[in-house]
């Protein structure tokens, strides 16, 4: 009885076994190995050289060659502010930033933030902002116009000043206007204005009094 038992039990045991064993096999692939995949998001600006049905050829600044962006139909194609706009106006000459994902050596355009073109007038005047300094003696001051002595022009020289101009003495303390008078030093600071020097800064200098000895 007992030997009966015991055969029972170890063919029940050994049943048991083999199901976890096919179990297992079944649930195991045969091919084991799995690719892990990194996508990292990456942005580029530059000009649009070409847009083709599938490429997008961009000039930049980093590289002296245009760069090639894939694009699929889920690129996504927005202004400056996000608001998306049609992929027709992507087109030649126009400044994009492309955020984009590697695929392999390919690089696969996920939106293009399209900015806007800056158009210049011809007609206007160019203006010159080099800041330069002239030192001299004030010989008028007018609502509009301080006019100086130099020593390196035979005429006095006039700059207009604004609201803009400030005023200050040696040590770069603020000052009032009023101190800009007829025979006070001054350091000006100015730009160029097509043929016009806007003051932009006026530095008021301490006048020296000579004294005569007596005899």
């Amino acid at each position: 009885m007992k030997n009966t038992i015991r055969n029972l039990s170890s063919l029940t045991f050994l049943g048991v076994m083999l199901f976890a064993a096919n179990t297992t096999f079944a649930q195991t692939p045969a091919d084991s190995t799995t690719t892990t995949s990194t996508s990292t998001t990456t942005t580029s600006a530059g000009t649009v050289s070409q847009f083709s049905p599938d490429t997008i050829v961009v000039k930049t600044t980093t590289s002296a060659d245009p760069i090639s962006y894939s694009y699929t139909k889920t690129t996504t194609y927005v202004d400056e502010n996000g608001n998306p706009v049609s992929m027709e106006t992507v087109k030649s000459g126009l400044p994009v930033t492309v955020y984009y994902d590697m695929n392999g050596d390919k690089m696969v355009a996920t939106k293009v933030v399209v900015r806007k073109t800056t158009v210049a007038d011809p007609t206007a005047p160019i203006t010159q902002t080099t800041t330069t300094t002239s030192a001299g003696t004030v010989s008028q001051f007018s609502p509009d116009t301080i006019v100086v002595k130099t020593t390196t022009s035979s005429d006095p020289i006039s700059y207009s000043y604004t609201k803009t101009t400030t005023y200050v003495d040696e040590s770069g303390n603020p000052v009032s206007s009023e101190m800009v008078k007829s025979g006070a030093p001054v350091t000006v600071y100015y730009t160029q204005d097509g043929d016009k020097m806007i003051a932009t800064k006026v530095i008021v200098r301490k006048t020296t009094t000579t004294t005569t000895p007596e005899p």
